[in-house]
């Protein structure tokens, strides 16, 4: 029997291998691909959505803007209401709405550094696929040194937005159907912060 086929076969195998190993070891160019599919030979190690790269690197808040999600089981905490902007409002991407029958108030985050009325803090994304958005709070307050650090994390699991904190705070928001509008909300005062904006 001819051994010739099989050690061409064997040499094939063995030569696809060893490239493979190769290309791996010294790891040739890794590429970003946005929402679209389109690929970027970018660091893969990195997020790419917030200030600078526009919204085509962005998977959670492009896949959940403008939704409201409420804490229906605690609903007058400081986490009552809550939405996703995906940058379309001056890169505020997440709002909070804190509705009261005496006093209510609103405030919106964005990334990167914020200072309002002399307290500084930054926020960086450390995670952000398409249901899963994780990221950093840096608070200063008025000093050039930061005071503490929180990571925050947000998750859709079964229709329901699953929140937890490093300071081992959890809450379950319920997609909300309610009015949003200035208007529509039964409040003696509204206290306006940083980024605020009614819907």
């Amino acid at each position: 029997m001819n051994k010739l086929p099989f050690l061409f076969l064997f040499f094939v195998l063995f030569s696809c291998e060893e490239k493979d190993t190769i290309n791996f070891e010294y790891g040739q160019k890794e590429y970003v691909y946005d929402r679209s599919g389109k690929q970027y030979d970018l660091d893969p190690n990195k997020i790419y959505c917030g200030p600078g790269f526009g919204r085509k690197f962005c998977r959670f808040l492009y896949k959940y803007e403008e939704t409201i999600w409420a804490d229906a089981e605690n609903y007058y905490s400081d986490f009552s209401d809550i939405k996703f902007s995906g940058f379309a409002d001056d890169l505020y991407f997440l709002s909070f709405l804190n509705l009261d029958s005496t006093t209510s108030y609103c405030e919106g985050w964005k990334l990167g550094e914020t200072t309002y009325d002399g307290i500084k803090w930054n926020i960086e994304l450390k995670k952000d696929e398409d249901d899963v958005l994780w990221f950093g709070y840096d608070y200063y307050g008025i000093s050039e040194e930061i005071e503490y650090s929180i990571t925050y994390k947000y998750e859709v699991i079964d229709g329901l937005l699953h929140f937890s904190s490093s300071e081992d705070q959890t809450f379950i928001f319920h997609p909300s159907e309610k009015n949003y509008s200035e208007d529509s909300v039964e409040t003696g005062e509204i206290i306006f912060l940083e980024g605020c904006k009614f819907f």
